[in-house]
Parts: structure tokens; C-alpha cells; sequence
């Protein structure tokens, strides 16, 4: 009986390991990814450059924006995302970004989880 006692014991200290290791991988996952949607980084990383070109090219705020909306209707993770990008080429950040350097920089950070 000692045995079986023991045996349980160690089967459901088991059980709960597992379990909460489960559980650990699983918050660390949710926790350090970046919300893409359906985007990888490199596309982000290429609106970014667009978005630059764009700049670059005399496109106001404002229609840059709308240039968004043709291209990601509707709310979206994405968009959001693209939104953020359209903030910071229109922003300080754009001020001493190229073309390149503006897709690079924010390819390089959605890979590193920023």
C-alpha cells in the first residue's frame, strides 16, 4: 500500500510539474511576441520604407493616412501596427531616416519584439 502511496504521489507531483511548466511557456510566449496579425516583419519593414518614400516624396500627413486606409481597410492589428510606422517616418525618427534605414530600423525592431 506504502507503494501505491508513493507512487501517486510521485505521478500527481509529476502531473502539476508538467502542467505548470505548460503554463509558464505559454505566458512567456504571449508575453514576448509582437502583435503582427497576419504581417511578418519584413513587410513592416517595407511599409516603413514606402511610408519613407513617400515622405521623401512631399506627401503630406494626411494623405499618407489615406494611402493606409486604400491599403489595409477597416480595423486591424496590421493596421494598427502600419499606424504607428506612418507616426514615426512622419515624426522625429523620419527626420534622419532614409528610405532604407527607415524599412531597416523597423524591421530590426518587430524582430526583436519591440
Amino acid at each position: 500500500m506504502k507503494f501505491q502511496t508513493t507512487f501517486q504521489s510521485v505521478k500527481l507531483l509529476t502531473h502539476h510539474a508538467v502542467t505548470a511548466a505548460c503554463f509558464l511557456y505559454a505566458a512567456q510566449a504571449l508575453a514576448g511576441t509582437y502583435p503582427l496579425g497576419e504581417m511578418t516583419c519584413a513587410e513592416i519593414g517595407q511599409f516603413a520604407s514606402k511610408a519613407m518614400q513617400w515622405r521623401e516624396t512631399g506627401v503630406p500627413p494626411k494623405e499618407a493616412v489615406q494611402r493606409l486606409d486604400q491599403l489595409r481597410q477597416g480595423e486591424s492589428v496590421e493596421k494598427k501596427n502600419l499606424m504607428m510606422v506612418l507616426s514615426l517616418v512622419y515624426g522625429g525618427y523620419g527626420d534622419s531616416w532614409t528610405v532604407k534605414s527607415a524599412g531597416d530600423a523597423m524591421r530590426i525592431d518587430c524582430e526583436t519584439g519591440r
